[in-house]
């Protein structure tokens, strides 16, 4: 587990944040069999390509941890976004699956719908960044709040729109 980064607007590059108080591992897409069958298996659920997915992504959140209102997906304006494209274009879903209870704090929050998920091991939250005409949603900017007490331990899952390669 590494300090948690987030993509520079301006050159695409990964970098720490204040932004981001984690710490976090990405998996290569389907990196072992045990890794393989999760990548299956949330390719499946998220009825997309497991070609198209991101590797998977662990975060540990401890008490204070937090990630300030963001989207998964790349601003087409900032210019550091155009190098991701070359990957497999745009990102297009997330799906966050919470291996853990948080004792207090720790939600996922949709910060221009008030709507807010509490951590339940097991449970999973999926989102799509695209309405049914291509556009993208900014009904889908959130945050992770900070952890008040315990720990948060999350998987994230990313899909893009074409195969995914780096």
């Amino acid at each position: 587990m590494q300090p948690s980064t987030i993509i520079d607007s301006e050159t695409g590059q990964l970098v720490p944040a204040d932004s981001r108080a984690s710490e976090s591992y990405t998996f290569a897409l389907s990196e072992d069999p045990f890794i393989d069958r999760i990548d299956r298996r949330i390719s499946a659920l998220m009825n997309w390509p497991l070609e198209y997915g991101e590797g998977l992504q662990v975060v540990h959140y401890g008490v204070g941890g937090e990630f300030l209102p963001h989207f998964d997906f790349y601003p087409p304006k900032d210019p550091g976004s155009a190098a991701h494209f070359l990957f497999g274009g745009q990102r297009v879903a997330t799906l966050i699956v919470y291996l853990n209870d948080v004792e207090a704090g720790g939600a996922t929050e949709f910060t221009e719908t008030g709507m807010s998920f509490t951590p339940r091991m097991g449970q999973a939250l999926y989102f799509r960044y695209f309405n049914n005409i291509g556009q993208l949603d900014p009904m889908t900017r959130h945050a992770g709040l900070p952890v008040l007490t315990g720990e948060k331990w999350i998987v994230t899952k990313w899909m893009r729109r074409y195969r995914y390669h780096r």
